[in-house]
């Protein structure tokens, strides 16, 4: 059999380069916003998965690419998820089937019927091929990842998980564009609150307003603990330690006054240095009034007066604004900028 497996050129750019060695290139698929999934190799990173937009950030010789989580460098290349892999496989085994069996027709001497015949007259013998069912190519099957952004650094546009850190480009400390996006996000949802209530009703915008004061309090969680994790692995502290500080410290960052005290003992910041005695003040109230609208149907209850220490009357409902709302997520945004800068020393 004298024909290649695999002939030069096509829609892969099939190359022979040594005696049993061929390169092809595969172009990954994209998703519907034209984003290319991409794998962090770390075994113990999480989640690792995101996904980038070619095109955009560094387009001109990249060497190095970061995981958005851990910040592992490597060459692009190595970011390639088990899907892309497989899909890439599966693709290079279609080629081969397609060269065997070019190469067994050819070494048959089977023409373009599918038939060769041999001998003449009176005697002759038929000789048909019929090749057998070529294995499927599945495309890429990939997650959705719905957290976008585009790092202020490069101009990267690119999805993840949560709240990450790094920039996938060009490896910045992007974290607080990220807390920034999330919040943008509650700031949209109360915009809407005005057009709902028209449409919808009271009771609906006042659930909605509810919904925005429980994110909130969910960012300002989540971006404390990111923090305070962050910094637990930068001194090198063992995972089963740092899993234990927070079962210990269970929801304390939904407080502030709690959360101040914490980062005070534990990592030396001072939590609440950007904001003035009033705007802290504020903050509380405002955050404080989570407990009764996840625990009671927005009823002001006992526990939410002893800690809220509020004039409010046991049995009515909690009031509530957009432009409280709104302070509450300017006040964590400053808070967020000074915490970060004491930690990590970025602003």
């Amino acid at each position: 059999m004298s024909d290649k497996l695999f002939r030069d050129g096509g829609p892969h750019n099939i190359k022979r380069t040594g005696p049993d060695e061929y390169a092809m290139t595969i172009t990954l698929p994209k998703d519907s916003d034209g984003r290319v999934a991409r794998e962090c190799p770390i075994d113990t990173c999480s989640p690792s998965y995101f996904k980038v937009k070619p095109g955009t950030g560094i387009t001109d010789g990249q060497e190095i690419a970061y995981c958005p989580y851990c910040r592992f460098g490597s060459t692009p290349n190595d970011f390639t998820t088990k899907e892309q892999l497989r899909y890439a496989k599966d693709i290079a085994l279609d080629e081969a089937h397609e060269g065997i069996e070019r190469m067994l027709k050819s070494s048959l001497g089977i023409d373009s019927s599918g038939k060769k015949i041999m001998g003449g007259g009176l005697l002759s013998i038929e000789m048909s091929y019929s090749p057998g069912q070529r294995p499927r190519v599945w495309l890429p099957f990939e997650e959705e990842v719905r957290r976008d952004l585009v790092c202020p650094q490069c101009g990267l546009d690119h999805s993840v998980y949560g709240l990450a850190t790094w920039c996938p480009d060009c490896g910045k400390d992007i974290f607080l564009t990220h807390v920034e996006a999330e919040l943008n996000v509650v700031r949209a949802m109360l915009s809407d609150i005005g057009r709902r209530r028209e449409n919808l009703g009271v009771r609906i915008a006042a659930k909605d307003m509810e919904n925005c004061l429980e994110d909130t309090v969910s960012i300002f969680e989540a971006v404390l603990r990111a923090e305070a994790r962050r910094c637990r692995v930068a001194q090198n502290i063992a995972a089963e330690e740092i899993e234990h500080f927070f079962k210990k410290i269970g929801n304390a960052f939904q407080s502030v006054r709690r959360a101040e005290d914490i980062f005070a003992k534990e990592f030396n910041v001072s939590l609440l240095n950007a904001l003035s005695e009033n705007d802290i003040s504020k903050l509380v109230s405002t955050l404080e009034k989570r407990h009764p609208i996840t625990h009671n149907l927005g009823v002001v209850d006992k526990k939410y007066i002893e800690r809220a220490r509020t004039a409010e009357r046991e049995g009515r409902e909690i009031l509530l604004d957009a432009d409280e709302i709104e302070s509450a997520i300017e006040f964590s945004m400053k808070i967020f900028i000074a915490v970060h800068a004491q930690m990590f020393g970025q602003k």
